[in-house]
């Protein structure tokens, strides 16, 4: 018999417009690969969770959220909100320190020690509430502290700001492994814990407002307050301190030293996906930089470090040249915030265009792709967030956004 989550993305399947998306629909219908995401509880996972593909068996912090994003559009809720509550299992308890979250659990055990949960619990939590249309579970207790999910989820961000906040208000990433950019060249791994990562303080942003919104359903008016004023805050920080002039782009800055570290990577567009970007910041770094060929726009996607970066290498670098489903969908609907539409179009087509051609001559999605070729440049039959890619055609034509956090 087939699961509930089964059935709701056996019936929903809405086709984007376009032959292409049309066509990629039709591939993950035909390949069941949404139907292996989902596991049971086992072991260290307590509840129901999402995994990246068939052969993982490791619940993981980004992957979780946004293809929570993407199950959004099948009505599918529930997975995601329990593992959510799988995360917070671990948060206020065993001795550990207030509001630590592994970012990664497996039926074996946590992974991954000292590195943190990065900040998208909060954003799961509401996007799940608004596709489930409950937010109740929130007020559950979980785990031995008898803490609700929803105070849990305020103490990972506490934990953020009493153990990784700067003298400057700005927060650290403790590596490049932790930061989801695993070879990142902006992210210091030795020292740890010294970098101040533009992107992380987008994702800080947005957990900040989805906490404000998350509060606001539950009618605690001040914590809705203190949180929308936190975000304010961080915003204006990024704004001053992160922006280079010079540069006209955002840049990560070393705590130790203070300076900005000029290497130019795609999480320095994340501010266009969060709004933090001011009007003029935003269109200079995307005429100078996002745009250019020579640096981030390839013949077949979103570079994810620019081609004139020593660093660069499309073909085989990972996180240094080839393009991800992810980074390309932040930088649509950046776009789409600001303004680009066709050029956020023209990137939604590409992505897509990758992944039908995958499907066509390997029958799965890959982890990334090179941007001059085309080619996989990953590991092979991936999911995860790949699965975006079957709506980003429909939503920069219709401006349409689910990971849209509401005020």
């Amino acid at each position: 018999m087939k699961s509930r989550f089964v059935a709701a993305i056996c019936a929903s399947a809405v086709l984007a417009p376009g032959q292409s998306s049309a066509e990629l629909s039709e591939y993950m219908k035909k390949s069941g690969v949404k139907q292996f995401i989902v596991r049971p509880p086992s072991g260290a996972v307590k509840h129901e969770y999402l995994i990246p593909a068939g052969p993982f068996t490791h619940l993981f912090d980004w992957d979780m959220y946004f293809m929570g994003v993407a199950l959004s559009y099948d009505g599918v809720g529930k997975p995601v909100a329990s593992s959510v509550e799988s995360f917070l299992e671990y948060v206020d308890e065993n001795a550990s320190r207030l509001g630590y979250t592994p970012r990664e659990i497996a039926p074996e055990g946590i992974w991954a020690l000292p590195e943190m949960c990065k900040p998208f619990l909060a954003q799961a939590a509401l996007r799940a509430s608004l596709t489930m249309g409950d937010f109740t579970w929130l007020l559950r207790e979980n785990g031995g502290s008898r803490e609700t999910n929803y105070v849990k989820l305020t103490h990972t961000l506490r934990f953020w700001e009493e153990t990784r906040r700067s003298t400057d208000g700005l927060f650290r990433w403790y590596n490049g492994v932790e930061s989801g950019i695993d070879n990142s060249p902006v992210v210091s791994d030795n020292p740890a814990d010294v970098t101040e990562g533009v992107d992380l303080q987008c994702y800080v942003y947005r957990e900040y407002l989805a906490l404000a919104a998350i509060a606001k359903k539950l009618d605690k008016g001040d914590d809705a307050a203190a949180y929308r004023q936190k975000a304010d805050g961080l915003r204006a920080l990024v704004r001053e301190k992160m922006w280079s002039e010079a540069d006209g782009m955002f840049l990560n800055i070393d705590a130790q030293t203070g300076k900005l570290i000029r290497v130019r990577e795609w999480t320095s567009f994340v501010p266009l996906w969060a709004g933090i970007a001011s009007a003029e910041q935003a269109h200079r770094t995307i005429r100078d930089h996002l745009l250019n060929p020579a640096e981030f726009r390839g013949p077949h996607g979103i570079r994810t470090l620019a081609a004139d970066e020593p660093l660069y290498d499309g073909a085989h670098g990972y996180w240094r040249g080839p393009v991800w489903v992810v980074s390309s969908y932040m930088i649509m609907h950046g776009l789409m915030k600001y303004g680009y539409p066709n050029e956020a179009q023209a990137i939604a087509k590409d992505t897509v265009s990758l992944l039908v051609n995958d499907f066509r001559t390997t029958g799965g999605m890959n982890e990334c792709y090179s941007p001059e070729t085309g080619q996989p440049a990953g590991n092979g039959h991936f999911v995860s967030w790949d699965l975006l890619a079957e709506h980003m055609v429909e939503e920069s034509e219709k401006g349409a956004d689910p990971a849209a956090i509401p005020q």
